[in-house]
């Protein structure tokens, strides 16, 4: 996880599409996307992904935005639009995943799944200047942000996104057990 904003959002999406695949047994079993499983996907934004993305953002907030945007000319509430987008794209994945496998299209579940994650892995590319930097909003655009290993940043973000994997399994794993025990 690589905790910026325009990169989460996308993120959100992809977590929600592998989280309805892993709960396709129950989905195509006629299940409803409103159950535990759903209660396993909102756990896991409020209990996982809500603190990481305020610590990024509250600490490092222009490295958050990308350098894209100043964070001290944005209202001080937009964090919490920020973090309702989270919830909004993580569900917009969950949901849209949920309603391919109702209808049987679980191959356009796996295809949206590889076209999110390249879509993702170009992200990074493309964006790696600015994701491998940390400094203000005004050191790197003038050239003078540290990389990223050389602060408190890159270990911060080690730590998150290895965590944020693990929890991303164990959501996924649980779906699919709950699967198996639907059957």
């Amino acid at each position: 996880m690589i905790p910026t904003v325009p990169f989460d959002l996308i993120l959100s999406v992809f977590i929600g599409l592998v989280f309805s695949a892993c709960a396709r047994v129950q989905f195509a079993g006629g299940g409803t996307p409103w159950g535990r499983e759903l209660a396993a996907v909102l756990s896991f934004e409020g209990i996982i992904v809500w603190p990481v993305a305020l610590y990024f953002y509250l600490v490092h907030p222009a490295w958050s935005w990308m350098y894209l945007i100043d964070p001290a000319r944005l209202p001080w509430g937009i964090v919490v639009l920020v973090l309702l987008a989270y919830v909004a794209t993580l569900l917009a994945g969950y949901l849209g995943g949920w309603a391919l496998v109702r209808v049987g299209k679980e191959k356009i579940l796996f295809a949206a799944l590889a076209v999110v994650g390249v879509g993702l892995i170009v992200f990074l590319i493309a964006a790696r200047h600015r994701i491998s930097h940390t400094g203000t909003f005004d050191e790197f655009h003038a050239g003078h942000a540290l990389a990223l290993g050389e602060g408190k940043l890159g270990w911060a973000l080690a730590a998150a996104s290895t965590g944020v994997a693990i929890a991303v399994v164990l959501v996924g794993f649980t779906l699919w057990e709950q699967g198996k025990r639907s059957r």
